[in-house]
């Protein structure tokens, strides 16, 4: 389908840039304990923010676009900057329902897989399986400077969520949804952000 335009908290911000030198594979020896360790903060965290170069595989048509992206796992934005003839479209996801802004512009957000996946759902897909998804295989790579972990979707176990975290950060650098072993969807990211809840 198309999707058609249409108590305040104090926080800690964490934002790392990828420009920053890595320092090596974190303090978790073993990539499952890494695991342990991301999904801690991202248990944590109050929002994300980040820009990414995201890739929607239709199978006989691929769209690619660069959007800013702001948000949790419940509620956040996508606002696209690139292409040019698309750029300032906003996605908004809340819950399971997503609303598509622009002027007299529509974006292909139809569903990628038998499952409804669609762009629409990329990053709380992603988020949620990082706090919880069951871990289907993880590793280090690049000598320990990479965390790559594989998760199931936790709404949906035919959905995996393939990641490249910073060792040291746990900030994504990238990620990949896959239904039943194909990948429709890709995420690369040119910078990521965490916002920490404050401890009380």
């Amino acid at each position: 389908m198309h999707l058609k335009q249409g108590v305040q908290r104090m926080s800690f911000v964490v934002f790392f840039l990828f420009s920053l030198p890595l320092s090596g594979c974190g303090g978790a020896a073993k990539p499952e304990d890494a695991v342990w360790e991301m999904r801690t903060l991202y248990q944590s965290a109050e929002s994300v923010t980040g820009v990414a170069d995201i890739t929607a595989d239709y199978g006989q048509r691929v769209y690619t676009y660069t959007a800013a992206v702001e948000g949790t796992v419940s509620a956040g934005t996508l606002t696209v900057q690139a292409p040019e003839n698309i750029a300032g479209t906003v996605l908004q996801w809340a819950e399971d329902a997503t609303s598509l802004t622009y002027e007299e512009t529509t974006l292909e957000t139809g569903a990628l897989s038998e499952s409804g996946l669609s762009p629409a759902d990329a990053m709380p897909t992603v988020l949620a399986a990082c706090r919880a998804g069951a871990l289907v295989e993880c590793a280090w790579e690049e000598d320990g400077e990479v965390l790559c972990a594989e998760m199931e979707n936790p709404e949906d176990e035919s959905v995996t969520v393939s990641c490249r975290f910073d060792a040291e950060s746990y900030v994504l650098q990238r990620a990949e949804l896959a239904e039943d072993g194909v990948t429709v969807l890709t995420l690369e990211f040119s910078s990521f952000g965490v916002t920490l809840a404050a401890k009380d």
